[in-house]
């Protein structure tokens, strides 16, 4: 029986496989939870959950939701990496080329150490020493906290939405037909 044959819970039950409906999910995922992050900042009315690399973390986490880059502790131990290293950086040194290209690769190297690697946290020093964010808050929100958020949205969405896999949800199961 192919697939168009198998009904409606079939097709709920299962991820997309066609290009266009796994961009579409993708897109939708992304869009939500970016949507929530900034209703959340608009309701409290201050910068708590969102900043400017979490767009780039929507297309790891949604849209190539198996790459470990994507994986939860990538996403929130690499952004907080970053900015705890831009936060130093920001206190420590005037904002220069050489600064800001330095605090970028202090960044990437202790995400690979650290093995937490997630590419678009390697904008967050550049969005802190820019910004002028000499907090360690900054780090504590919107950094840790709006990447908790997203992990969690991203969990729920795959798990009850796009029938992804995302990290420890919709594994496949060892010798069934998927």
């Amino acid at each position: 029986m192919d697939n168009m044959q198998k009904g409606i819970h079939y097709k709920i039950t299962h991820p997309a496989h066609k290009l266009w409906m796994i961009a579409l999910v993708a897109a939708a995922g992304s869009a939500l939870c970016i949507g929530i992050l900034a209703f959340v900042d608009g309701v409290a009315k201050g910068d708590y959950l969102l900043v400017a690399p979490f767009g780039a973390t929507m297309v790891l986490v949604f849209g190539l939701p198996q790459s470990p880059l994507a994986h939860p502790k990538n996403v929130i131990f690499g952004h907080l990496t970053t900015a705890i290293i831009g936060i130093i950086f920001a206190n420590l040194l005037p904002v220069t080329f050489w600064s800001l290209g330095l605090a970028v690769g202090v960044g990437i190297f202790m995400m690979i150490m650290l093995n937490v690697t997630h590419p678009p946290a390697g904008g967050n020093p550049l969005l802190i020493m820019l910004g002028a964010h000499t907090s360690i808050l900054f780090a504590f929100y919107p950094i840790f906290a709006g990447s908790c958020f997203i992990v969690l949205i991203a969990l729920l969405y795959h798990a009850l939405v796009s029938r992804l896999e995302y990290a420890w949800v919709n594994k496949p199961k060892e010798g069934k037909d998927v």
